[in-house]
C-alpha cells in the first residue's frame, strides 16, 4: 500500500467514526500489533486452528463457506481486506486471528455492526464501518480482496454493488463472492421447494421459520445469472462452484429456530450456550447434560461427502465464486 492510499483510508475510518452512533469506526490499535498467535507457524497449524475456530459453527452451509472463501482470496500479511456485508463480523475473527491483515468490515444494519464490535472487540487492525455496497465509502483500488458473502441477495440493486465493490478493488484484485442457490436440495428447505414445484411460489421472505431459505432474502441466484453479473460488473470470473450438496431434512429450518428464537430468546445453560455461539470457539461447551455437541458430530457425518462436492449442475446450498479485476 502507498502512503497516499494509507492516508486516504485514514481518513475514511476517520469520517466513519462521527457517522457511526453507537458504532465506534475502529477496534484497531497501531497496525503493526497483532493477536495472530500462528504468524510463522505454516499451514498444518493454521488449518488445525481454524477447524477449532469452526468448531461451534451449527450451520455446515456457513463452515463450507469459510473455507472456501479463504482458499480463493489466498490471503497473505499486510492484505488490505474488505468484508462487504459484514455483519456479526464472524469473517473478520477469522481472518484477524489467521493472518496479519487490515481488516474492513462494513454494514447496513447498525445493529449487527454493534455486535461485531462487541465481539470483536479492540481487535488489532480491524476497522468497522456503516455504509451502503452501493456506495462504498472508500477511494477507488482501495483493497486488495473483498469478501461478499451472502450479501447481493439482500441488496435492491446487486449490480451496482459489484460494481462498486470493482471500483475499490485494486488492479488484479479478488473478490470472493457466495450466494444462495435457486436450485437448492429438496431437504434444505422442503416447504419451499414443495410450492415452487407446486407453481404456489415460496413463502414471504417476512414469515420468519416458514420463510426458509427465502427469509430476509430478495432474490436466489442460478450459476449462470450471478456468473452474468459479475461479468457485467467488468469483473473476470476465475472460478465457479456448487457448495453443500447432502444436509439434513428441513436443514434451513433448524437453523433459524435454533439461532432466532433458541439462542437468541430462551434462556440456556452456560455449556449450551457457549456450544451454539461460534464466537464462542475457545470455550468448554462440553457437559453431560449438553447434547450440541452430539449434535455437532451428526452434522460431521452429513456433511462429509461435500468435501468432494462442487457441481454447478446439481442442486446446492449456494453457490460461490472467484473475480478478479
Amino acid at each position: 500500500m502507498t502512503e497516499a492510499e494509507e492516508t486516504d483510508l485514514e481518513t475514511v475510518e476517520q469520517q466513519g467514526s462521527k457517522g457511526a452512533g453507537d458504532v465506534p469506526q475502529s477496534t484497531k490499535k497501531a497496525h503493526g500489533a497483532t493477536l495472530n498467535p500462528l504468524r510463522g507457524f505454516g499451514r498444518d497449524i493454521q488449518r488445525s486452528h481454524l477447524q477449532r475456530m469452526l468448531s461451534h459453527v451449527g450451520d455446515m452451509g456457513l463452515r463450507r463457506r469459510v473455507r472456501t472463501i479463504l482458499r480463493y482470496l489466498d490471503l497473505k500479511d499486510d492484505d488490505t481486506v474488505l468484508d462487504c456485508g459484514c455483519g456479526e463480523g464472524f469473517y473478520l475473527e477469522i481472518i484477524s486471528r489467521l493472518y496479519n491483515c487490515r481488516l474492513y468490515g462494513l454494514d447496513l444494519d447498525r445493529k449487527l455492526l454493534a455486535r461485531a464490535r462487541e465481539r470483536l472487540g479492540e481487535r488489532s487492525g480491524v476497522t468497522l464501518l456503516q455504509g451502503d455496497a452501493t456506495r462504498l465509502p472508500f477511494p477507488d483500488e482501495s483493497f486488495a480482496k473483498v469478501i461478499a458473502s451472502e450479501l447481493l441477495e439482500h441488496v435492491p440493486d446487486d449490480l451496482q454493488a459489484i460494481r462498486e465493490i470493482r471500483r475499490v478493488l485494486k488492479t488484479g484484485g479478488i473478490v470472493a463472492i457466495t450466494v444462495p442457490n435457486h436450485n437448492y436440495p429438496f431437504f434444505w428447505d422442503p416447504l419451499n421447494k414443495t410450492r415452487e414445484a407446486l407453481g404456489l411460489g415460496h413463502f414471504s421472505k417476512e414469515k420468519g421459520l416458514l420463510g426458509g431459505i427465502w427469509a430476509m432474502h430478495l432474490r436466489l441466484y442460478y450459476p449462470a445469472e450471478i456468473q452474468r453479473l459479475v461479468q457485467e460488473a467488468a469483473l473476470s470470473v476465475e472460478e465457479m462452484e456448487g457448495l453443500t450438496h447432502r444436509c439434513l431434512p428441513f436443514n434451513h429450518n433448524i437453523l433459524y429456530f435454533f439461532k432466532q428464537i433458541v439462542f437468541e430468546r430462551v434462556p440456556l445453560p452456560a455449556s449450551i450456550h457457549a456450544s451454539l455461539d461460534k464466537f464462542a470457539w475457545d470455550q468448554d461447551g462440553t457437559s453431560p447434560f449438553n447434547p450440541i455437541p452430539l449434535f455437532q458430530k451428526v452434522l460431521d457425518i452429513v456433511d462429509k461427502p461435500n468435501d468432494d462436492f462442487h457441481s454447478l449442475d446439481k442442486s446446492s446450498m449456494c453457490i460461490a465464486l472467484k473475480a478478479r479485476k
